[in-house]
């Protein structure tokens, strides 16, 4: 499935699927993050994609000197490998951002708490 997605990017796949289970414990696909086809694209170029990054494998390749341009910050992204890259990093090293339903219990208080006296419904 790589090959027809990718077939003018001469990028290396990776020899073993790349796997983020500290940021994305049930896969890319499962994670509602990404499509099925950028999760492939992570799958499949990811191992190879980091080691670019991380300067512990050279680029051999006008693709794969770009790529490490990219990350460089020199180029933009040119190409699907590269936004989906540019994605992931985004996701996985940035801030996650959780929203909560509830307000604090400052904000919950009436504005005529003070005014309030259970005098007047006495009961007994």
């Amino acid at each position: 499935m790589l090959g027809t997605t990718m077939k003018n990017l001469s990028i290396r796949v990776s020899q073993k699927p790349f796997i983020d289970r500290q940021k994305f414990p049930y896969g890319f696909r499962k994670s509602g993050d990404f499509s099925i086809g950028e999760a492939d694209i992570l799958t499949g170029y990811g191992k190879t994609l980091l080691a670019l990054e991380c300067g512990e494998l050279t680029p051999e390749t006008d693709d794969e000197r770009h790529f490490v341009d990219f990350v460089s910050g020199k180029v933009d992204a040119d190409n699907t490998i590269e936004r989906t890259w540019a994605k992931y990093v985004r996701l996985s090293r940035g801030k996650k951002h959780f929203y909560t339903l509830h307000s604090t219990a400052a904000s919950n208080q009436s504005d005529y708490d003070e005014d309030y006296s259970d005098e007047a419904f006495d009961v007994a």
